[in-house]
């Protein structure tokens, strides 16, 4: 299976605070593909939000982090052309299971009304004691990856709340996580995914500058911002 890559139409301001496959046939033939076994309708936008709520980080969610989350899902989605939309939540913590929800916008607001509702229920889903970033952003960015109806003309980002700051203290443990994790990133960047990470610890800023550079976000497609305030410049799409 190979992945072609493409010139997405996600761009990012400067000042920001704030996933075809190939299946080959049967039939002996360099010309001839076999088609899915299953059509599925291409996406619009896919919009994906990790919350890492470890440590200090936890409580801000209700009063910064939820407003941040709604006001990118709004203006992601009112500025798609389309309906066809998916809103992915994610978590960081020791918690094995990290994709929490997948479903529409207004599925998320029908199900949590309110920041405490949200944040009670990620953090009922946590371990707060732990922050694998590594392992949670490969497992969220793979699962974006794989989701269905993802095509050359769908807008895929990815949000990231976090200090970004490892918990592995095992150095060896380290380099193989992050190594799978910038495979992983390679592959989300390769299918059109642009990425920004909020609230990122200014000593971990040059480190998460590299790894997008090594997985070959072109300058406008990755963020990170080291500061989660009230209102904050978000992203304008084209």
């Amino acid at each position: 299976m190979s992945i072609r890559p493409r010139t997405p139409t996600l761009h990012f301001q400067l000042p920001l605070l704030a996933a075809i496959a190939f299946i080959g046939g049967c039939i002996p033939s360099a010309n001839i593909a076999a088609p899915p076994p299953f059509e599925t309708e291409e996406l619009d936008s896919v919009l994906t939000v990790s919350v890492d709520l470890s440590g200090s980080f936890a409580n801000r969610f209700s009063e910064q982090a939820y407003p941040l989350l709604l006001d990118v899902t709004d203006r992601f989605f009112r500025t798609g052309m389309g309906q066809d939309n998916r809103v992915v939540l994610s978590q960081m913590s020791g918690n094995s299971r990290v994709v929490l929800f997948d479903g529409t916008a207004s599925e998320l607001r029908s199900r949590f009304a309110s920041p405490e509702e949200l944040a009670g229920f990620l953090r009922s889903k946590s371990q707060p004691e732990r922050s694998p970033i590594f392992d949670a952003t490969r497992e969220t960015i793979d699962y974006v990856v794989g989701i269905d109806g993802i095509g050359d003309r769908t807008r895929v980002l990815t949000v990231i709340l976090s200090d970004m700051r490892e918990s592995e203290s095992d150095q060896s443990k380290r380099t193989t996580q992050g190594r799978k994790m910038l495979e992983s990133l390679k592959r989300y960047r390769e299918q059109g995914g642009a990425i920004a990470c909020y609230c990122v610890d200014q000593n971990e800023t040059q480190r998460w500058r590299r790894i997008f550079d090594l997985a070959g976000f072109d300058p406008g497609y990755s963020l990170i911002s080291n500061d989660l305030v009230e209102n904050p410049t978000l992203p304008t799409f084209d």
